[in-house]
């Protein structure tokens, strides 16, 4: 009777013990999910987008079309590293889309009316959209004003200042002017794998410096799995992209501008006071504030910078379309900045995401609408599909970070 008793007792202990194993082992899948292996969700969705469009027509994965692909989601890649950062702090920016036409119709008004060069014009560009950053900062830091109603206005204002920019035409052409090679013009293939090559040692180094400095806090960490193995993995998917752009044209100077530009974001947020101070102030701002962190110049800082990538956005956009017009911004183009940086990694309750959030999520965003384009899909069908990817984003976003807390 009692080893019977006991028997129960011990079955009762072990079955106990397996559902805590268990739940701990769906607490640790969660919260890699959720925290620094978040990205791989989004490499299986490329993958499997990618095996469906080749298979439905296999002219997808062609160096011409995949070349055409890494030109596409430049711009939404550009707009959603903005709002990566703007993210991080717990704000968001709904102004990028238009400030990005603005800044490229102000570079157009001074280049064709003005007759301004073109490196004026360019540099006006980046300065239009910092100084617009800038404002909305000071708004939202000094008066507390809601980023959302902030923003949305400033959004309404820029589509109106747009409108003033423009001639009687509608529109600024730029073909025939220095901005049109931008956007059509690709890197010799030895410059593809140079850049490629400093890519990789910027990722090395600070790979290494990190895994230093959590050495010295008494972090143990394994050499092969955090330094040896990303820098593996890149070298071999950075060789392989640049081999098939090779195979069309080259590595277009757009997609080149993109990796300078998130190479030194990914440093500046990993490496700087700075990039602690945006994660410290997204995850409490309150502790961040007892720290003697100064929170609205942090903020200000933030909108800043997007408003300035917002206006290289612009430029490159009409690069690409070789000229400015009244439906320059519009469209869906906000909306896929807010899906590719909330797909890649981007938490909306702030105080977490990856600078290489914006590239993933532009690039599973793009290859989607690439391939329904490639299907003779109806324009209702690429909204209906994207509108239902980024209600999907936003709910496994808010799933996550419940389960992170909880």
């Amino acid at each position: 009777m009692n080893n019977s008793k006991g028997l129960r007792i011990s079955k009762g202990a072990n079955l106990q013990n397996d559902r805590t194993r268990s739940r701990d082992l769906q607490r640790r899948i969660l919260s890699g999910i959720s925290g620094k292996y978040r990205f791989i969700p989004v490499l299986i969705a490329i993958a499997l987008v990618w095996a469906f469009f080749y298979a439905m027509n296999d002219r997808f994965l062609s160096p011409r079309n995949l070349t055409n692909l890494a030109v596409q989601i430049v711009v939404t890649a550009m707009l959603a590293l903005g709002l990566v950062l703007v993210l991080i702090v717990k704000e968001i920016d709904l102004s990028v889309a238009a400030l990005s036409a603005v800044a490229s119709g102000v570079m157009g008004y001074l280049l064709v009316t003005v007759g301004l060069p073109s490196w004026l014009c360019l540099l006006a560009a980046i300065v239009t959209g910092s100084a617009v950053g800038l404002v909305q900062g000071l708004i939202i830091s000094r008066f507390r004003a809601p980023a959302f109603i902030v923003t949305l206005g400033t959004s309404l204002a820029m589509q109106g200042v747009l409108l003033m920019l423009l001639p009687r035409s509608g529109s600024i052409p730029l073909s025939g002017t220095d901005i049109q090679w931008i956007a059509n013009s690709f890197l010799p293939p030895m410059a593809g794998y140079l850049l490629l090559a400093i890519g990789i040692g910027v990722v090395a180094a600070l790979l290494v410096q990190s895994s230093n400095h959590k050495r010295r806090l008494g972090i143990h960490q394994s050499i092969p799995s955090n330094v040896l193995l990303p820098i593996a993995a890149l070298s071999l998917a950075g060789g392989l992209v640049v081999a098939i752009l090779n195979l069309d044209r080259g590595v277009p100077t757009p997609v080149a501008i993109l990796i300078v530009l998130l190479s030194i974001m990914a440093y500046v947020t990993t490496q700087t006071k700075f990039g602690t101070y945006l994660y410290a102030i997204g995850g409490n701002v309150e502790a961040s504030r007892r720290a003697a962190i100064n929170v609205g110049r942090i903020r200000i800082y933030t909108f800043i910078i997007a408003g300035a990538l917002a206006g290289i956005a612009g430029i490159i956009s009409a690069s690409r379309t070789l000229g400015v017009s009244a439906q320059s911004g519009s469209g869906t183009l906000l909306l896929e900045a807010v899906a590719a940086a909330v797909i890649g990694g981007a938490s909306l309750f702030g105080g977490r995401g990856s600078v290489w959030a914006a590239l993933l999520g532009a690039l599973l965003i793009g290859s989607i609408t690439n391939g329904l384009s490639l299907l003779s899909a109806p324009t209702e069908i690429k909204y209906l599909v994207q509108g239902l990817i980024l209600v999907l984003a936003v709910t496994a976003d808010g799933l996550l970070s419940r389960d992170a807390k909880s």
